[in-house]
């Protein structure tokens, strides 16, 4: 998959749900993965490159594991980053 370097990923938190939204791409998702029931939603594109991740559970949720299973690793460091300033959003 291929990413813009230049993009920036972004996170923000939805109150209301204990949510965390972490934007990767923009891009009109195709379909969504769900990473067990309650733990996390990932869009995806129709070439499947990750768009975005929603975190249903943040103590359940694995980002080294989601990252390796579609291919994103190299973009932890930036998701981390997002996460850590994350504040809430639309």
């Amino acid at each position: 998959m291929k990413y813009d370097r230049t993009m920036t990923i972004t996170a923000y938190t939805v109150p209301e749900g204990g949510i965390l939204m972490i934007n990767i791409a923009e891009g009109e998702w195709d379909i969504c993965d769900v990473v067990e029931p309650t733990v996390a939603v990932i869009d995806l594109d129709a070439d499947d490159r990750v768009l975005g991740i929603e975190v249903l559970d943040q103590e359940q949720f694995d980002l080294d594991a989601v990252a390796a299973e579609y291919g994103i690793e190299d973009l932890v460091p930036q998701i981390r980053a997002a996460i850590s300033v994350a504040k809430p959003g639309p």
